[in-house]
């Protein structure tokens, strides 16, 4: 092989790891979500009830907090699946909660989660009405395990995994008839209950749970390989 052949071999060596670390690093970025109103819930569900709501601005993660990450500010990873840039997982709504406050964040309400995930769309799933696995890991094609974050297609405001990879706490506990009494300024959710929203999905479930506005909860202390989280920042 000649200098110039070793020279293009090695450039375009470079643009590989440059395009395959662009694709799956996971880098400290938030995407901002204009303040306005949209539609949230569906007919889908009884504990869907359709009603509007409107949101002040915030940014949330692009991705899901990984375990590289969570493990710096916490001191422990808690997985079950490892790698540095999988979704932490197995992590309780509590230490959701502290690893977004103790990085300047919190965890989203369930509007926001459901504002951002629809990506200004009102169909079934935030691509259309059909499930097409590149932008989603799930039950046909997760291999029964998580996968790097970022690594499907996201959506329209550029957020990666809002279906499928890992279900995401959300500030808010869980009430099956809270839709029917929600405030249309910025809710948070009711007052108390058992159990606390998980939103999205995981590699675990079929398609019909990774619908946009499908609800789903589980009680704060437990741990789970199917459950994780992103965080949010509010804006002023």
């Amino acid at each position: 092989m000649n200098r110039i052949s070793k020279i293009s071999s090695f450039l375009f060596l470079m643009l590989l790891a440059a395009f395959f670390g662009q694709a799956f690093a996971q880098p400290e970025t938030m995407v901002l979500i204009s303040a306005g109103e949209f539609q949230m819930g569906s007919k889908a569900a009884e504990d869907e009830t359709p009603h509007t709501v409107h949101l002040s601005a915030f940014a949330i993660d692009t991705f899901e907090v990984t375990q590289e990450q969570f493990e710096k500010v916490m001191g422990n990873n808690p997985s079950d699946f490892h790698g540095n840039n999988l979704p932490v997982e197995q992590v309780t709504w509590y230490e959701a909660r502290d690893y977004c406050k103790k990085v300047g964040k919190r965890l989203p309400t369930e509007a926001e989660w459901e504002q951002a995930a629809r990506g200004k769309t009102n169909t079934r799933y935030f691509w259309g009405e059909a499930m097409d696995g590149d932008f989603a890991w799930y039950w046909d094609n997760s291999k029964r395990a998580t996968h790097p974050v970022g690594s499907r297609k996201p959506n329209a405001f550029g957020l990666h995994d809002m279906s499928g990879n890992v279900w995401e706490w959300v500030a808010d506990y869980y009430e099956d008839t809270y839709y029917q009494t929600s405030p249309k300024e910025n809710p948070k959710g009711p007052f108390t209950s058992k159990y606390r929203v998980i939103r999205g999905g995981s590699w675990r479930d079929l398609p019909e749970v990774l619908r946009t506005t499908r609800r789903n909860y589980d009680l704060p202390a437990g741990r789970f390989n199917h459950i994780g989280f992103r965080c949010v920042k509010s804006t002023k």
